[in-house]
C-alpha cells in the first residue's frame, strides 16, 4: 500500500486533508499580506472621552519641604506665646542654676541613639565629674533669656544634649566623644565663654593650670635672680675699688 505524502501550507489544505467532504464548505478569504501591530488604532471618541473621565489623580502631596519647614519653624517661634507652666518655668530655673555655677557647659547634638547607649555614655562622662542634662530647646532658651548666655540660643537647633561639669573637663569630653559617633559636640561655654567645636578643641590642647603657674613661677623667680644680681654687681666693684685703694695706701705709707 503506498503512502502518500501530502505538504500542508494553509488551514484549507488541512481540512482537505483530513476531511475531503468539507472542502466545499471552508472559504478563505485574504485581505492583507501581513498584520500590522506598529500602529495603534485610534480609539473612538466615547472611550476616549471615558478614559478621560475616570483617569486617576494622584492626591496632592501636603507634606512640606525641609526649606518649607524651617521657614514655618521660624515663624512659629517668633509667633507663638507660651502659655504658662510651672514645671517648664521650674526646670528653666535649674538650668539657669547650672550655668551660672558650671565651668563648662558643652552644647551636644545626638543623631540616632538608643537607651544602652545613652546609659553608657552618661556613666563614661560621670567619671570625669561631667553631668549630662536632657532638656528641650524651650527650656534650654528660658534658662538663658535675659542672661549672659544668650548667644547660646544659636546652638539650641534639633535634639540636643548638656554636660556640664564644675571644673573645665573639655579634654576628657573630647575623648569620650571620639569613642561615642553617635553624639557631636556643637560648641558651649567655657568659663564663661562662648566657643565653637574647634576652639574648644584648642582649648583642649593647652597645657593645665598647674603646669602653667609653674611656668610662671619659674620664669618671675628667673627674673628677680637676675634683679638682684644686678643690684649687687655696683656694691661688689665698690667694695673691690676700696680695697685696691686701701693697698695702695698703705704701700705708700710704709715707702
Amino acid at each position: 500500500m503506498a503512502c502518500m505524502l501530502t505538504r500542508i501550507t494553509s488551514t484549507a489544505s488541512a481540512v482537505r486533508v483530513v476531511c475531503p467532504s468539507l472542502d466545499y464548505r471552508w472559504t478563505q478569504v485574504r485581505y492583507r499580506k501581513t498584520i500590522n501591530t506598529r500602529s495603534k488604532k485610534h480609539i473612538s471618541i466615547v472611550k476616549a472621552k471615558l478614559l478621560a473621565v475616570t483617569k486617576w489623580k494622584a492626591p496632592r502631596d501636603s507634606r512640606t519641604t525641609l526649606a518649607e519647614k524651617c521657614g514655618l519653624n521660624l515663624e512659629r517661634m517668633q509667633q507663638t506665646i507660651l502659655q504658662e507652666n510651672p514645671l517648664r518655668d521650674l526646670m528653666a530655673q535649674e538650668a539657669q542654676t547650672v550655668l551660672e555655677t558650671s565651668g563648662m557647659v558643652a552644647v551636644l547634638h545626638s543623631s540616632d541613639m538608643t537607651g544602652p547607649d545613652r546609659r553608657v555614655f552618661c556613666a563614661k562622662l560621670k567619671e570625669s565629674d561631667i553631668t549630662v542634662r536632657f532638656w528641650s530647646n524651650t527650656v534650654a532658651g528660658l534658662a538663658v533669656q535675659n542672661t549672659p548666655y544668650s548667644t547660646l540660643t544659636t546652638l539650641m537647633v534639633g535634639k540636643n544634649l548638656y554636660a556640664h561639669s564644675l571644673k573645665p573637663q573639655v579634654t576628657q569630653l573630647l575623648k569620650v566623644l571620639k569613642v561615642t559617633p553617635q553624639v557631636n559636640l556643637i560648641g558651649g561655654l567655657v568659663d564663661g565663654l562662648l566657643m565653637s567645636k574647634s576652639d574648644m578643641e584648642h582649648y583642649a590642647q593647652l597645657p593645665s593650670m598647674e603646669q602653667c603657674l609653674g611656668e610662671v613661677v619659674s620664669i618671675l623667680s628667673a627674673e628677680a635672680g637676675q634683679t638682684s644680681q644686678l643690684l649687687l654687681s655696683p656694691l661688689q666693684q665698690l667694695s673691690s675699688h676700696l680695697q685696691q685703694i686701701s693697698i695702695t695706701e698703705a704701700s705708700h705709707h710704709t715707702q
